[in-house]
């Protein structure tokens, strides 16, 4: 093949290529790099082609692409992290001129000790390397050793390589920003679900809100309709609250409800279970798949670790540390009413209850079934 002949299909060769990056997805990216630099590796007749990335300061680069000839070795594994201090005079002429060509690293001056020293042990007589450039930065570069022989680059050579410097430039400008999207992406699901979660957030007790509440009691009537399983909604206050905030202050106050709500969720661990602020002094709880005897075990075990949390409360009339009274209800499926119906009639069931509680002497649960 002529000069001629051979530069047309190189041209044509790179412009395939380059289509094929501008199209590809990120996934298929790096193979489209391997068959660039293999693409210049045969034309140019190199025995290794590659490509560095460095880092944002330009203090270290890794080898992220190897092509070899047949019959050479590969160095990739070996190259990775070379730091500034490493190579410093070829780090300071790719810097400043984009480009690092060698027709005879024997020949190289005499503060490029280093890179002489790295070269023998790559057995690498001749090489060139051009800048990765976008949108004036330098990302990295593409380069080409001779070992079997010195070679004395041509213009034709500098041209190739840098019109594969250029497409590997854009595509890895294109990766990069791809990346920081996604990860933009990401922080910003990430928020989205913080910030729905403080949304259904209780923000004195850590555990979940009204609102939170409105929802997953629909949700859980839906299902247990589906599923033909009982459900129970128990209503929770805190007895004589308010003469304890009188007594010792809203601060003290915040800090036994926050010690209440924290004690109640740890008696509720089913992945069914639910607790949640209702408002004030008052809780609620949703116990899904449950029956009569357990959604009876369940409030014994609410009442008994506010018990055993022993929080003062001088002022009460029902003991000398604070108590829950607790109402109960249990929706049996089979009904036509609309969520909303049954909704409303749990807490009104579960709020009659509450009150039977509060009215033969609280620190007690009943439940209507």
């Amino acid at each position: 093949m002529d000069l001629k002949s051979e530069q047309i299909s190189f041209d044509q060769l790179i412009s395939e290529l380059s289509t094929r990056l501008i199209n590809s997805e990120p996934a298929e990216t790096y193979d489209c790099i391997e068959e660039v630099i293999a693409a210049i590796g045969n034309y140019t007749e190199a025995d290794r082609c590659y490509v560095f990335e460095f880092d944002d300061h330009i203090e270290n680069m890794t080898n992220t692409h190897e092509w070899i000839r047949d019959g050479n070795k590969a160095h990739i594994t070996e190259l990775q992290s070379v730091a500034l201090q490493d190579l410093p005079w070829f780090f300071k002429e790719i810097k400043a001129r984009h480009k690092f060509i060698a027709n005879d690293v024997e020949q190289l001056p005499a503060e490029a000790a280093a890179e002489k020293a790295e070269f023998d042990r790559e057995k690498i007589q001749s090489v060139i390397c051009v800048g990765l450039v976008a949108n004036q930065n330098l990302l990295g570069f593409v380069g080409c050793d001779m070992v079997r022989h010195k070679r004395h680059w041509e213009a034709v050579d500098i041209r190739r390589l840098g019109l594969v410097a250029d497409m590997i430039a854009n595509t890895l400008e294109r990766q990069r920003t791809y990346a920081e999207l996604i990860h933009t992406q990401r922080q910003l699901e990430k928020a989205n679900r913080l910030l729905q979660a403080q949304v259904a957030q209780d923000g004195l007790t850590g555990i979940a809100n009204r609102r939170a509440f409105d929802e997953r009691i629909t949700n859980e009537i839906q299902r247990a309709s589906r599923h033909k399983t009982p459900l129970a909604l128990l209503i929770i206050d805190i007895d004589q609250f308010k003469p304890y905030n009188d007594h010792y202050g809203h601060l003290q106050g915040d800090q036994a409800l926050k010690s209440v709500a924290d004690a109640m969720f740890d008696q509720l661990q089913r992945n069914t279970d639910f607790l949640a602020r209702y408002g004030g002094e008052e809780f609620v709880a949703v116990i899904s798949a449950t029956d009569e005897e357990k959604t009876k075990e369940s409030m014994n075990q609410l009442l008994e670790a506010v018990r055993k949390l022993k929080i003062k409360h001088k002022p009460s009339e029902v003991e000398d540390y604070l108590t829950i009274s607790i109402g109960g209800y249990i929706l049996k499926p089979g009904a036509d009413e609309s969520t909303e119906d049954l909704i409303a009639c749990m807490i009104s069931k579960a709020d009659s209850a509450l009150y039977r509680a509060k009215s033969d002497g609280r620190n007690r649960g009943y439940l209507d079934t």
